[in-house]
């Protein structure tokens, strides 16, 4: 048992250090594509980008649809931006980039990117190490071929055509029912404005490209006994990928697959989501750390200093309250974009389709099934606790993990009524 455990946190340890590498490869290699082009393509897309300097949303009256322009423009600065004061290493390590002030508004990115693309001097150059930046590997390509606008419309057709296969891809695993409830649950995703967030899509794209591989390769992974590398490898990814937004839904979704299409006992089950979920974690926290071990190796800085008293504040509790009330507080505010007609109506449609799937004789001891689900479902409610101050302050793009106990609780309950 010891020497399994301990082959297990080398393996891991490896590949962690291997996806360091191949990312810090990825990243200075994208560093080397011409800047003049993008430059270009983005400063095409400057007037609808100033348009939501304040973080616009798709729909009035409902911040949980915002683009979050804010982020995004942070994203585009990073893409278009060049320091002559600093080597390549440098600046893909500590992400620079160049920061204005407005005297009314404060500081605000969408001026910065402006103010850089139009070549008016910036008062100081600022960096952004803790993250990864992972996107960029993406971003820079796009942006060297084509305009901010035409990414969102690729973003609409690719995250539509996606959210396709996916359900196309359960239903040849037999498992309609929950593609149903994948369909059911992006609405929770706020699925109506992602398309036009770059910072917001990336969740998404790491949850359904993760099930897409997962369904693809669901009989080898579980024959080989690699699904613990392919959890892992998820929290790699978005680690490396994401801004710390609703990154819960990589590890959940992929879970309740699991759990759906291999139907085990109660007991096998919370273990599996148990070894599981701390694969996820420690690629999630293993690459993020490695990114700050790196970074101050090479560069002689101290981003771990940094990063751990950020994270710090930002798992500690909601401003003005202890941890237990201030646990209540926050998941009061996250729950609060769903209090419309809207989701009534939802859930009331996933209890007709539940309904509809026809088992007459569910026997008593089916409904243990759902022990694992009810777990998932509460995952949402254990991430708030921990990240208590992160999810207050920005409960209008967090609130999107609730998504989660809603694919949880429908494959359940599918689950139950199908054994």
């Amino acid at each position: 048992m010891r020497n399994r455990i301990l082959h297990t946190l080398i393996s891991n340890l490896l590949l962690i250090i291997a996806g360091s590498v191949l990312g810090l490869a990825a990243l200075l290699l994208v560093h080397l594509l011409p800047l003049d082009s993008i430059r270009e393509h983005v400063y095409w897309s400057l007037p609808m980008i100033e348009k939501e300097f304040e973080d616009e949303v798709v729909i009035d009256g409902y911040r949980s649809t915002l683009t979050g322009n804010f982020t995004d423009c942070l994203m585009l600065e990073h893409a278009v931006y060049e320091s002559n004061g600093h080597s390549l290493l440098e600046q893909v390590l500590h992400m620079y980039r160049g920061e204005s002030y407005e005297l009314e508004s404060g500081w605000n990115p969408g001026y910065s990117l402006k103010d850089y693309l139009e070549n008016v001097p910036q008062p100081r150059e600022v960096e952004y190490a803790r993250y990864w930046h992972g996107y960029l590997v993406v971003l820079k390509p796009l942006l060297l071929l084509t305009s901010f606008n035409t990414i969102r419309l690729l973003n609409s057709a690719v995250q539509l055509l996606l959210a396709g296969f996916v359900v196309m891809a359960l239903c040849r695993k037999n498992a309609s029912p929950l593609a149903t409830g994948f369909l059911l649950s992006l609405p929770f995703l706020f699925f109506v404005s992602t398309y036009a967030s770059l910072s917001l899509s990336i969740c998404f794209y790491i949850m359904v490209l993760s099930l897409l591989i997962q369904l693809k390769f669901d009989s080898c992974f579980s024959d080989k006994g690699v699904y613990c590398i392919f959890f892992l490898m998820v929290g790699m990814a978005a680690a490396y990928f994401d801004f710390l937004t609703y990154p819960l839904v990589t590890l959940v979704f992929p879970l309740c697959v699991y759990l759906y299409l291999h139907t085990d006992t109660v007991r096998s089950s919370l273990g599996k989501i148990l070894k599981f979920s701390v694969q996820w974690l420690w690629g999630y926290i293993g690459l993020w750390a490695s990114k700050w071990i790196l970074t101050d190796l090479l560069t002689d800085s101290s981003v771990i200093q940094d990063a751990v008293s950020t994270l710090a504040a930002r798992t500690d509790s909601a401003s003005g309250h202890s941890r237990i009330i201030g646990f209540f507080s926050v998941v009061w505010k996250n729950i609060q974009p769903y209090a419309n007609w809207c989701y009534v109506i939802l859930i009331g449609i996933a209890l007709i389709t539940l309904l509809r799937i026809k088992k007459p004789d569910i026997r008593v001891k089916s409904f243990r099934l759902i022990i694992p689900y009810v777990l998932l479902t509460l995952y949402p409610l254990a991430w708030l606790f921990i990240t208590q101050n992160h999810s207050e302050q920005h409960w209008q793009f967090t609130c999107r993990i609730f998504a989660c106990s809603v694919f949880a609780a429908y494959a359940g309950c599918a689950q139950v009524k199908e054994h």
